[in-house]
């Protein structure tokens, strides 16, 4: 959970993929109204892991519990299985990607597991500069370290001596996600960006992780992602779809100050 300052000692919370419900989500999310409320809380927004159908939208609306129109993070993403063994994901995926993920392999490129986050940050900089999106701070991905310790994985390859992708991933139990990463752009007929998602899925699968979340698929054909999606969905896996943002007053009377403030902030943020 995460808790944002408003104006005026307020504060806001933000529960993201969360929270994570063995019974219903609305219950959940009003359990955790409650407990929010010795923080000066206004509201609470979360995007949590469940699939929209008719029930869970009519226990929502019961609890007090609406869709928000703040956009966070995406609602369709790539879910694979590494349990199932290389053997058996590798005969899943598109064609064209089993060949690139081999030429990768025959030209010799290097991947390698990495506790250097300043040569992450390097090739991330290059990927935001190319692809003009911001990249947090160094300083941002220290404190992500800090929280997650050993279970913050960031993979590199190399051709040489020269970085050419980077991947982050966050491991939770049977679970993982890639948060960052990108190709620099540099020997694109090795295919290094294929070989390095490929290792890290492999390389989650040796840490027991069930369930691999490529986070996060465009959701029109125009998206300027669109691009990312069919590399992606070249790997095989299961597309979802979650039911997207949630938003509920925890602080009743002063739900308008982050109905007027608090998410203009966190779409700018986000």
């Amino acid at each position: 959970m995460l808790l944002k300052p408003l104006r005026f000692g307020l504060t806001m919370a933000y529960c993201p993929r969360g929270p994570l419900a063995v019974g219903s989500i609305a219950d959940a999310i009003a359990a955790l109204r409650v407990a929010l409320r010795r923080h000066r809380c206004v509201a609470l927004l979360c995007d949590p892991e469940v699939p929209e159908t008719d029930s869970v939208l009519d226990a929502l609306r019961a609890a007090g519990v609406r869709r928000s129109p703040v956009y966070v993070q995406p609602r369709r993403t790539l879910l694979m299985n590494p349990e199932i063994g290389p053997e058996v994901l590798m005969a899943s995926m598109r064609k064209k990607t089993r060949q690139y993920i081999r030429k990768a392999e025959r030209a010799g490129v290097v991947t390698e597991e990495t506790d250097d986050l300043e040569r992450f940050h390097r090739v991330l900089r290059i990927v935001g500069e190319r692809d003009r999106f911001a990249v947090h701070s160094l300083e941002y991905f220290e404190r992500l370290r800090s929280g997650l310790g050993g279970r913050l994985h960031v993979l590199v390859a190399r051709i040489g001596d020269e970085d050419v992708g980077a991947l982050m991933l966050a491991r939770m139990a049977e679970r993982a996600w890639e948060l960052y990463g990108g190709w620099s752009g540099t020997h694109a007929g090795e295919r290094p960006f294929y070989l390095l998602k490929w290792r890290a899925i492999q390389r989650m699968r040796q840490l027991g992780v069930g369930r691999y979340d490529m986070w996060g698929l465009s959701e029109t054909a125009d998206d300027p992602l669109a691009g990312v999606t069919e590399f992606k969905l070249g790997f095989g896996g299961d597309v979802v779809e979650w039911i997207g943002a949630l938003e509920t007053p925890v602080t009743r009377w002063l739900y308008p100050v982050w109905r007027l403030f608090g998410r203009r902030r966190l779409a700018r943020s986000a």
